[in-house]
């Protein structure tokens, strides 16, 4: 077995490397540092996600401690499991150990599963759960065991602990089962059990939510369905950023993977066309409303960046076979010299134009914070506050080892209300403001005097990346909203 599965070992073994390499030698972007802070401020459930996400960090977080290189190891083994549910995956279609692994290492040559398979997100879980569904909604298809509806309903429960648009991939499985006309297995007690389990499973995520008015749903609506304010620009950005973010060919090679088996009746394939074509056609009716982030769709690509390749392997003509390695190279290419920029940032950008302004200085913003408040000789209580919710995450993980306080004062409500238990009323707060947070906050904060601190220039290859002022605002009294 070992030795028929060399080939997909390397592959793995390969990317799974890179990837560590990389991972400690930038810093933690917006949403991967707040997803670490869910272990930091473990709960049952969070106002952006449900917990499952900051439950695998906690292991991590409370057994080895964090860094660049922690934060980032659980999503690189995930991918690394993900990879190999997709050869296992592609060999059941295609009966080909060589087609299969070439569709693999197709897969992680797309930019956005390199995000996801180096960052931890909800979407990182979830890439690893949808073959484990079709997996075992094909056992029960043919074998209809007791112990695999076991697993479905744990599957279901931990799907539901990822991610809330999980929930989408519940239509069609049951429309899978309705149309190999299986109805003895969709209205079965085995199928009621497994609904019990998941029910059981995603308890923590309800129970929060009772306790938090519902915040949770209410907060995550909003965010997908937007204003409901039909927008042609809104669905052509989106589709734009899936274009660009998972690697324009093999964009290309998804969507004529997903035409050349919309109507296969063959199981996988079938279930792969009705979670993969509910997954791009909910995101893309919804980015009519409010922009898709690109990962969103990611099970749509995830499924049919391998199918597409393995269709195009497949195909008699040889500009088809062409294209794929062509899209490939290239894709691998770009990809390797992204990550080579990562470690060694030779390019010189100008002025405030780093693409790095997000992932880099922040240990040493926080470090300068931390002096400033130590010098500080007035005899008050202190925190550090940003006015900005983007800075929140990072400005509070890279202030772990300083154990000072860290406040996000602005009007948006969000996961920072719920960690931060009391208001830093009458706190002396030292503001961090950077050259690219655009809200005057300072005229909107109650201070009973406002006072320069110091001032910060991140560079990188002797140009500026950001200009930090470090500002007291003596005795804040309060925040007032325009």
């Amino acid at each position: 077995m070992l030795r028929r599965n060399k080939e997909i070992f390397i592959i793995i073994g390969f990317f799974a490397l890179i990837r560590l390499i990389v991972a400690p030698h930038f810093g933690l972007g917006v949403d991967e540092a707040h997803y670490v802070l869910y272990a930091k401020y473990l709960d049952w459930s969070y106002l952006d996600h449900p917990p499952l996400v900051g439950w695998v960090h906690a292991i991590f977080f409370y057994t080895f401690g964090t860094n660049e290189f922690l934060a980032r190891l659980p999503a690189i083994l995930i991918f690394a499991a993900t990879s190999y549910c997709a050869y296992l995956f592609m060999l059941h279609i295609s009966k080909s150990v060589r087609l299969s692994w070439l569709t693999v290492l197709a897969l992680n040559c797309s930019f956005m599963f390199n995000v996801l398979g180096l960052m931890l997100l909800p979407d990182s879980l979830l890439l690893l759960f949808v073959f484990l569904l079709i997996f075992i909604a094909e056992k029960i298809n043919y074998e209809k065991r007791f112990i695999d509806f076991i697993y479905l309903g744990i599957l279901l429960g931990f799907m539901g602990l990822a991610k809330y648009t999980a929930i989408l991939l519940v239509p069609p499985l049951i429309a899978y089962f309705l149309l190999n006309k299986r109805y003895d297995i969709v209205f079965s007690k085995e199928m009621a059990v497994a609904a019990l389990i998941a029910l059981v499973l995603v308890t923590p995520v309800i129970v929060w939510n009772i306790e938090h008015d519902f915040s949770s749903f209410r907060y995550q609506g909003a965010r997908v369905f937007g204003s409901f304010t039909k927008s042609l620009k809104y669905f052509t950005v989106s589709l734009a950023a899936q274009f660009g973010t998972y690697s324009p060919l093999l964009f290309l090679a998804a969507l004529y993977g997903f035409i050349k088996f919309m109507r296969s009746r063959e199981d996988y394939l079938r279930l792969s066309v009705l979670f993969g074509g509910t997954i791009i056609g909910f995101f893309l009716l919804t980015s009519f409303s409010q922009r898709a982030l690109p990962h969103w769709p990611a099970i749509f690509y995830l499924l049919f960046i391998p199918l597409g390749c393995y269709a195009l392997l497949i195909s008699k003509k040889k500009w088809r076979n062409n294209y794929f390695y062509f899209a490939v190279g290239l894709s691998l290419l770009l990809l390797l010299l992204a990550y080579t920029e990562l470690i060694g940032k030779f390019i010189k950008y100008p002025d405030y134009k780093s693409p790095f302004r997000d992932i880099y200085g922040f240990q040493e913003i926080s470090k300068k914070a931390d002096a400033i408040l130590k010098n500080d000789e007035n005899n008050s209580e202190k925190a550090i506050a940003v006015t900005n919710w983007t800075m929140g995450s990072r400005t509070i993980y890279y202030t772990i080892p300083y154990d000072n306080k860290v406040f996000v004062i602005d009007s948006r409500k969000d996961q920072f209300d719920i960690w931060e238990k009391k208001l830093p009323m009458g706190m002396d707060l030292l503001i961090i403001n950077t050259h690219f947070n655009k809200l005057d906050a300072l005229k909107r904060l109650s201070c009973e005097r406002v006072e320069n601190a110091e001032e910060l220039e991140i560079e990188l290859n002797g140009s500026k990346v950001d200009v930090v002022k470090y500002v007291w605002c003596r005795n804040y009294g309060g925040f007032s909203i325009e």
